[in-house]
């Protein structure tokens, strides 16, 4: 098996082990006509049973879909109302016919986003003392659920997040500023509910930030202060760039109303990167590969995540070259989490596919390093590739090419370069979204390696 193979496998156990479908239908389910969540994880373990009068389901995010079908198929006939929102790609057609369903834009927000804000909030609102509403949140639901505070257009709010995220603004960062700018997000749907009992299940692609902010917290989340957003947006220099309609909203003196609720909240993590890396680890194994998990997650500026993934290259190609007191195997370095790209250039790529090329420009010749960067959604900003293959060749490949890897990178322009390469990273869309893995493979096992102690061979 080659090593793009390996990597291959590594990914997909990755993405297997936050199958939304799997973890929903693990967690939620009927005892008659009571409704009741569990917690699937080995961290936490909790069970919630209710009697409700009437339940309402609402998924939102990349996986709503998946998640939306398996709470239908364990629910049944005890769902009396079902609204799914997902990206205008999904598969909707595996949803029942009683199913309400609506396509939206992502990473842009568009008017079906504003469709799908006021249907949500409709949704909550129309719900009483003794029902239940089920909220099946998942990464992307951010721009998937919109509903701007009055006086700020959909494009201002897009303008707002897309100059977040082009200065390199952690993602926690830019859903706290939209939820100051939001009537959904800020734990503000939850807050529509009224009396109804809210429960949420949540697929997190935040790490270790904070998972009751994925999708910008709509039922888990709180109110950010115009005084914090304002803090960000100063944080990052950018405050000056904001439109006229944003900056009336966050000046001083504006205070968002008191969220009124009565009903009790109550949530419960499904996944998050640990799980899909935990998965990786345990292919690896069966691959006959010895697996190393980075407990800190990737963050920060791709490029310099992509130095530390090269360190660990180094590291990979260390190990190759020593003796050891057990019998010797090939090493994995297995590493999650969320970077950021400060924007510079006019070009086409993603936060992976820059992770990607640094350090293939770190491991320039090293011998028998072989690195895999990859979106568990699928997705590396754009549809076109999840992230990137690189080794120790990629750099004299391109340049053999015509291909400047110091450009790409000064221009944001990653994505043509590894199309040109043949080195895209290209599984289509998951279904999931947890986050960005990564793995650093080392070179194989000479036969002649044998057991020994820790010393040069």
């Amino acid at each position: 098996m080659d090593a793009r193979e390996i990597l291959t496998r590594l990914y997909r156990a990755a993405v297997a082990a936050v199958d939304p479908a799997a973890l929903v239908a693990e967690a939620l389910g009927r005892r008659g006509a009571g409704v009741f969540v569990r917690s699937v994880s080995a961290r936490a373990q909790r069970e919630f049973v209710f009697a409700p009068s009437r339940v309402a389901v609402l998924a939102v995010g990349k996986a709503a879909v998946p998640m939306a079908a398996a709470a239908h198929a364990n629910l049944g006939s005890r769902i009396d109302d079902l609204l799914v929102v997902a990206p205008e790609d999904a598969p909707f057609r595996v949803l029942p016919p009683s199913a309400r369903t609506i396509g939206a834009r992502h990473p842009d927000p568009d008017e079906s986003s504003l469709a799908a804000g006021e249907a949500a909030l409709s949704l909550a609102g129309s719900l009483r003392r003794g029902d239940l509403l089920v909220v099946l949140l998942s990464g992307g639901g951010s721009s998937l659920l919109c509903a701007p505070a009055p006086g700020i257009s959909l494009d201002d709010k897009s303008k707002t997040s897309n100059l977040l995220l082009a200065a390199g603004t952690p993602i926690a960062d830019v859903n706290a500023v939209r939820a100051a700018l939001s009537r959904v997000k800020g734990g503000r749907l939850a807050a529509a509910a009224g009396a109804a009992d809210v429960v949420t299940l949540v697929l997190s692609d935040l790490g270790d930030d904070g998972w009751h902010l994925v999708a910008s917290g709509p039922t888990l989340g709180s109110p950010t202060r115009p005084a914090e957003a304002r803090a960000i947006l100063e944080r990052y220099r950018i405050a000056s760039l904001m439109p006229a309609s944003v900056r009336a909203h966050l000046s001083y003196g504006h205070e968002p109303a008191p969220l009124r609720q009565s009903g009790p909240r109550w949530s419960v993590l499904l996944a998050d990167v640990h799980t899909a890396l935990e998965g990786a680890r345990v292919e690896a194994l069966q691959l006959g590969i010895e697996p190393r998990v980075v407990p800190e997650l990737l963050s920060g500026e791709a490029r310099t995540a992509g130095r530390r993934l090269a360190f660990a290259g180094a590291t990979a190609g260390d190990l190759r070259r020593r003796r050891f007191m057990f019998a010797p195997r090939r090493h994995v370095t297995i590493l999650g989490g969320e970077t950021t790209v400060t924007v510079k250039g006019r070009g086409r790529g993603g936060r992976n596919r820059e992770v990607a090329l640094s350090a293939a420009r770190e491991i320039a010749e090293a011998p028998g390093v072989t690195m895999l960067c990859a979106g568990t959604d699928g997705i590396d900003h754009e549809p076109d590739a999840a992230g990137a293959f690189v080794d120790g060749g990629t750099v004299a490949r391109a340049e053999a090419l015509g291909l400047d890897s110091a450009r790409a990178l000064l221009e944001n322009d990653t994505a043509p370069f590894f199309h040109a390469l043949g080195d895209a990273f290209v599984p289509g869309p998951t279904g999931t979204n947890v986050g960005d893995v990564a793995f650093v493979l080392g070179p194989p096992v000479a036969e002649d390696d044998s057991p020994g102690l820790l010393q040069p061979a």
